[in-house]
């Protein structure tokens, strides 16, 4: 085994390092972000929000649901029409300033200031992914989820197969600075970080099992190949 693939196996999982510069390229394309992000994942992404707040929301109707990186407000505006009373989280000021109808609050991922079990579930949407370091995460979000409550997301995601992964992996090279520059001049460009972030995500499969280190029961729905996915989690 050479050293850089030493390296890789023994990095932990998220962003580490790369977190501002990822932050840095979201923030520059905030007035196109729902319309380019939208295009570059082919219009899948509605429909995955909807199942992430349905199953966020269902039974508990009323009740607060903490949007995890929420952006702009994209999943938390699905999540009030589903019955739910969305809480939004995110580490940028600036994209929060942008959901001004809803409770805001600027944090990370890894450090909530949250009650232990103050939400009965939370979500989170194509933001799991950039989270600095993705197990910390994971505790914090089941520390801030109550006994027997639920956690959904949709995200990007990378299949196990090598060849299925590099060719996604071409078109998250190609396409999302491509389609960001038609969409909104070279601002889009910054799209581009969609592969950094691609070449750090864990497979499908090595997910699952991280996500079941800390959640009872988890179901993850592959889309496209495996590049795009819908996660269930029961904590």
């Amino acid at each position: 085994m050479t050293r850089s693939s030493e390296a890789r196996k023994s990095r932990r999982p998220g962003l580490q390092s790369k977190w501002k510069d990822v932050v840095d390229s979201l923030e520059a394309i905030i007035p196109i972000y729902e319309k380019g992000s939208s295009r570059i994942s082919l219009f899948a992404d509605k429909e995955m929000r909807v199942k992430v707040a349905s199953f966020a929301v269902e039974g508990e109707e009323g009740s607060l649901v903490l949007d995890l990186g929420s952006g702009p407000g994209t999943l938390s505006r699905l999540v009030a029409k589903a019955g739910g009373v969305p809480i939004l989280a995110d580490a940028s000021r600036k994209m929060l300033a942008r959901a001004d109808e809803f409770d805001r609050v600027q944090c990370v991922f890894e450090f909530l200031p949250f009650k232990p079990g103050a939400f009965p579930s939370a979500v989170a949407g194509f933001s799991l992914r950039d989270s600095r370091d993705l197990e910390s995460a994971l505790i914090e979000i089941r520390r801030v989820i109550r006994n027997g409550g639920r956690f959904a997301f949709c995200d990007l995601g990378k299949p196990e197969s090598r060849l299925k992964a590099d060719l996604l992996g071409v078109y998250l090279f190609v396409a999302p600075p491509l389609i960001g520059f038609l969409t909104g001049g070279p601002s889009g460009l910054r799209f581009g970080s969609l592969f950094d972030t691609y070449r750090l995500v864990l497979d499908n499969r090595s997910l699952k099992d991280l996500l079941l280190t800390r959640f009872t029961k988890v179901e993850i729905e592959a889309r496209q190949m495996g590049g795009s996915i819908v996660a269930r989690c029961n904590a």
